[in-house]
């Protein structure tokens, strides 16, 4: 194989990643929709599980912790990473906080501490949602219903 049939080739390895990143990012959020859509379909239907096609899906309640904007950082006149350093977190600070560690430690803060202090209420978003969790089902014995 010449040089420039490789470029090709490699070019077009490039195209098809790129083309893959789009339809993820598409399918992922026709994933988050329909998550969304099923999650108030079950709260309506008063339906906490449903199985079909060997997985049992599951209406799972779950608190999500965010950092607050700049902006409402700034005007609230307090700093992310000094609160979470004067409320003893700051181990969990590396050059910046990872989303899933911080969703992780608020909630154990939470567990620990009965609710956010009022400092990091300050520069934590709180909210409710609903996910959906899927598990294979496992045949039950003693000729159970599926």
């Amino acid at each position: 194989m010449e040089l420039l049939d490789m470029v090709r080739s490699y070019q077009s390895l490039l195209e098809t990643k790129e083309a893959l990143a789009a339809q993820t990012k598409e399918n992922n959020a026709a994933i988050e929709a329909a998550k969304a859509q099923i999650a108030q379909q079950m709260v309506d239907d008063d339906c906490p599980s449903i199985a079909t096609g060997g997985y049992r899906f599951t209406l799972q309640e779950k608190t999500i912790y965010s950092k607050r904007s700049e902006e409402a950082l700034a005007e609230a006149g307090v700093n992310f990473l000094d609160t979470l350093r004067e409320e003893g977190l700051g181990d969990i600070i590396v050059e910046r906080v990872d989303s899933r560690t911080l969703q992780s430690t608020m909630k154990d803060y939470v567990e620990e501490h009965g609710e956010l202090s009022e400092e990091l209420a300050k520069v934590i978003t709180t909210y409710e949602t609903y996910d959906i969790g899927r598990r294979r089902e496992t045949a039950k014995k003693g000729g159970g219903r599926k």
